[in-house]
């Protein structure tokens, strides 16, 4: 390469980086407004917690419902929805969403999402114990998070900079209990708790005693 051309690759090269520059400062730049749902829920880290609700139910029944919102900077909410197995499975579904008005989210969403039991305030750390230790119990036994986890953990703290969580117990008496939902894949389930935990260290529930909470498509 002679080195006219090597100047000329340089300067080109320096065009690129600035002009790379200009684009990111006009994205951070842009009025909230603009931003994408998602691109708002991956900022919510930095939002503050508006509130966390659980449903009254959840040691008993061992599944809880856990609904963490905060308030964005133009006032509305953004929000995560996590169904956790604390006998088993960990986190089995989960979703997000942003710009809620405080009445549509109070009217429509809580309403939704607790539909059999009033849901009742709760802390953040103990919120976010139920669900980060859920997930955690869970890995021992080779059950990964639901895929949408993947967004809906930025409603979140992260794990590392959290206050100690409760005592929260997982599993049923030391050990996993498996209770067997409409949309279970029961047989695989049972294999997999054969395969880590091993025969004779796991129990289950099929049938009417089961509960069988929904969450909102």
């Amino acid at each position: 390469m002679t080195t006219n051309e090597a100047k000329r690759q340089k300067k080109l090269m320096k065009r690129r980086q600035r002009d790379k520059l200009r684009r990111k400062q006009q994205a951070q730049a842009a009025p909230y407004s603009l931003l994408s749902v998602k691109k708002k829920v991956h900022l919510a880290r930095q939002y503050p917690l508006y509130e966390c609700l659980i449903n009254p139910s959840w040691r008993e029944k061992g599944l809880a419902t856990v609904l963490v919102s905060r308030r964005q900077p133009d006032g509305a909410l953004v929000f995560g929805v996590y169904l956790v197995d604390i006998f088993c499975l960990g986190l089995k579904n989960t979703f997000c969403n942003a710009d809620f008005s405080v009445s549509r989210y109070n009217t429509e969403l809580v309403h939704r999402i607790f539909q059999d039991e009033d849901p009742v305030p709760c802390q953040g750390n103990l919120a976010h114990g139920i669900v980060y230790g859920a997930i955690a119990y869970a890995r021992q036994f080779g059950f990964k998070p639901q895929r949408d986890f993947d967004l809906s953990q930025y409603v979140l703290d992260e794990v590392d900079n959290l206050e100690e969580a409760p005592d929260i117990e997982f599993g049923k008496d030391g050990e996993p209990l498996f209770i067997a939902g409409p949309d279970d894949d029961v047989r695989r389930i049972l294999r997999q708790l054969e395969s880590t935990a091993g025969h004779g260290n796991f129990k289950y529930l099929y049938g009417s005693d089961a509960p069988v909470p929904c969450l909102p498509d």
